[in-house]
């Protein structure tokens, strides 16, 4: 009697003594979605050990030592050839069971990579991009956050700036209060070398901090990258996902507490459509440009100036485990935020070479 997941045929159950979701076994994970042929479907057929449930999802369950472990390449640096995936943490991302428009608070704990950039103004210190902890070193942001800025510091571990001690409340429980915050200094601003603000190209850098950001926190933790081979390939088009900041709201405001809101990225075609209509032609590399990002967004839900920086996280599956992997940087979009043309973000995957060149023990 056989059941299908797929193109792969499934039997029934077999015993073993790691039966386990197919997704948390990182060498069924890979032949499943990089070695799709014959021996893959026998493979599985041989494995399958029962059904269990992921997110609320049924899912099937195989024997994870039927499979052999595959031969992925590492990212390497580019110049020196060596593998630098040890400088991203093996853990990040994790799920909890002002430029945010048609959004909601979001948790205490639910974005602990989120960073708040401060720069020198002459009203005094001011917060006006966001960016993500990618491991003890670095924050990831955008280009225009960085270039001919007066950066003074970065924030981490911050969920209402209004207040000394962020707390959460919920009916007939005591409130869960959190007071660590984690300002530092930028030792080093990289932006892509080759940024252009207009038209939009290449908005992406990376910040380093000086001394070490305290990881062993709550609410400072890493973000997830896109750094396998299937997550890089991963097809974006209307797939769903969120963006947190601490942007302008639809009062018009900015936020003082950390919101989110969820959308779905649009079609590449649309997304061209949308882009040359906003550079109203202009350009004729416009296309061009484009090639790197993606857009997305719906009337009354959109990402703000004041997120600039900040991610486009989708729940993926990284490394066997669901977690929150960065998709996306907020970049540039509308002058009217929450209308009909959406928001651009930097696309992520097309820059993990880059980041991996750029960063350093």
């Amino acid at each position: 009697m056989y059941m299908t997941m797929g193109q792969y045929i499934l039997k029934i159950p077999g015993i073993c003594n790691d039966c386990m979701e197919y997704t948390k076994c990182k060498a069924a994970f890979d032949h499943a979605t990089l070695k799709r042929d014959r021996e893959t479907m026998q493979m599985f057929s041989t494995a399958f050990c029962g059904m269990g449930y992921e997110n609320g999802e049924r899912i099937h369950k195989v024997c994870c030592s039927f499979f052999p472990p595959l031969n992925t390449r590492p990212s390497l640096d580019s110049r020196s050839g060596i593998s630098k995936d040890h400088l991203l943490p093996e853990t990040c991302g994790s799920i909890l069971g002002n430029r945010i428009f048609g959004g909601k608070y979001a948790k205490l704990y639910e974005f602990p990579w989120m960073a708040l950039i401060s720069y020198n103004k002459k009203d005094g210190p001011r917060f006006e991009c966001s960016g993500t902890i990618i491991n003890s070193k670095y924050i990831l942001t955008a280009a225009h956050c960085v270039v001919n800025k007066n950066i003074l510091g970065v924030r981490m571990g911050e969920f209402d700036v209004s207040s000394d001690e962020d707390c959460e409340y919920e009916p007939g429980l005591s409130p869960i209060c959190e007071k660590h915050i984690q300002d530092m200094r930028v030792e080093m601003a990289i932006p892509h070398s080759d940024y252009r603000r207009v038209p939009p190209r290449n908005d992406i850098a990376l910040l380093r901090m000086e001394g070490e950001i305290e990881l062993s926190h709550s609410n400072v933790k890493p973000i997830c990258l896109p750094v396998t081979p299937e997550l890089q390939h991963t097809v974006l088009d209307f797939k769903t996902g969120t963006v947190a900041g601490w942007g302008v709201t639809e009062t018009g405001t900015e936020a003082t507490k950390l919101m989110k809101v969820d959308f779905s990225i649009k079609s590449n075609s649309d997304c061209k459509m949308y882009f040359r209509n906003m550079l109203n032609q202009r350009f004729n590399e416009s296309m061009k440009t484009m090639k790197n990002q993606f857009c997305g967004g719906e009337f009354g839900k959109d990402s703000c100036s004041g997120d600039s920086g900040g991610p486009f996280m989708i729940k993926d599956i990284y490394k066997d485990v669901s977690r929150y992997v960065q998709y996306g940087i907020v970049s540039h979009g509308p002058k009217r935020c929450g209308s009909d043309t959406p928001g651009f973000y930097t696309d992520v995957t097309k820059y993990i070479n880059w980041i991996l060149d750029n960063i350093t023990d």
